[in-house]
């Protein structure tokens, strides 16, 4: 999942500006593969453990010592609608770690400052999702 410019986005009680990107990526941490006897190809795939990490980038207009501190939990959650309109907003939230904060600085004609916070999702209990998506309201 990738929204671009999402209206608003929290983490705990704090409010993140200037947010450009979040991205919602799942990956296999435990794939089982099995082949059966009548041909080369896959019988059988599943997934035994999964991961669930967000990348959150944000532009920095100045100096900010803002960063969330790595272990730091809380509630993730941003808005995203396919226009302005607020009529299909939706709400995606999980509880989420902080897993690392990097900054990168581009100089020159377009000199630019972007940090971006990685959070691993954490489900409440294993067998749940732990991404929510819900009809939004005008706010989070």
């Amino acid at each position: 999942m990738l929204i671009l410019n999402p209206t608003e986005v929290a983490f705990g009680s704090e409010r993140w500006a200037n947010v450009t990107a979040v991205a919602v990526d799942r990956v296999s941490r435990r794939t089982i593969v099995e082949w059966g006897d009548a041909g080369p190809h896959v019988a059988f795939a599943d997934v035994a453990r999964q991961e669930v990490t967000v990348r959150v980038v944000m532009a920095l207009e100045r100096g900010d010592l803002g960063a969330p501190a790595l272990g730091a939990m809380g509630t993730l959650a941003f808005m995203t609608a396919p226009s302005g309109a607020d009529l299909s907003r939706r709400r995606v939230s999980m509880q989420a770690v902080v897993t690392g904060v990097s900054h990168q600085i581009e100089t020159g004609k377009r000199a630019a400052a972007t940090r971006t916070v990685e959070l691993v999702a954490v489900a409440s209990a294993g067998n749940v999702d732990p991404v929510a998506i819900t009809d939004g309201g005008p706010t989070l």
